[in-house]
């Protein structure tokens, strides 16, 4: 499958869509706002071969929720909010896996920051 990271619209919104690689047909779309309202608005997003991972940007505010959601099933969506651990962790800008652990890369706040969070996959 392909999939399409929900980014801004003209609004901050939070669908997830994937796509059939092989027939490039079949559009199916997670809501990730279902879970919770504020995942919306995100700025890339990786995978590690078991779970999707999109990373938190702006939603009308900045944010630092992570959420994952299964790739196989397409739902079963998790979040791991990064503000809980320091309140600066919010308003990344893409992310990346190196097998072990998520990392998301820094870029607005409300001002321009240089803090790397790192989580376990």
């Amino acid at each position: 499958y392909g999939y399409v990271v929900p980014s801004d619209n003209g609004d901050s919104f939070g669908k997830v869509a994937r796509f059939n690689l092989s027939s490039f047909d079949a559009v199916e779309i997670l809501d990730l706002t279902v879970t919770d309202t504020d995942l919306k608005g995100f700025s890339g997003g990786f995978m590690d071969g078991v779970y999707g991972y999109v990373v938190p940007n702006n939603n009308g505010a900045y944010f630092g929720k992570v959420a994952r959601f299964n790739l196989s099933s397409f739902d079963a969506v998790e979040i791991l909010d990064l503000t809980v651990t320091d309140t600066d962790l919010k308003g990344f800008s893409g992310g990346f896996m190196d097998g072990v652990y998520g990392y998301v890369v820094p870029n607005n706040n409300g001002a321009y920051f240089g803090k790397v969070a790192r989580f376990n996959l």
